[in-house]
């Protein structure tokens, strides 16, 4: 049985992205083993708010990869 996440804000997505992609940086790749599913949940959801496009398993690549990220009213 799986289960998503809570929901979380901008700024809590954010912040624990940044806490995975900094114990990565200073740990290397036992860094990757230590990052907690939340922390990969906000890194893969804060690369989307990016802009960056998801591409399914087993389905070509698309020619643009990057989108403009929606801007904030």
């Amino acid at each position: 049985m799986s289960r998503d996440p809570a929901p979380m804000e901008d700024r809590q997505m954010i912040e624990l992205a940044a806490r995975a992609v900094g114990r990565i940086d200073s740990e290397g790749l036992r860094g990757v083993t230590l990052v907690s599913t939340e922390q990969i949940w906000a890194m893969a959801l804060t690369l989307v708010r990016l802009g960056l496009v998801a591409v399914p398993p087993g389905e070509p690549t698309p020619d643009v990869l990057i989108v403009s990220p929606p801007t904030n009213p």
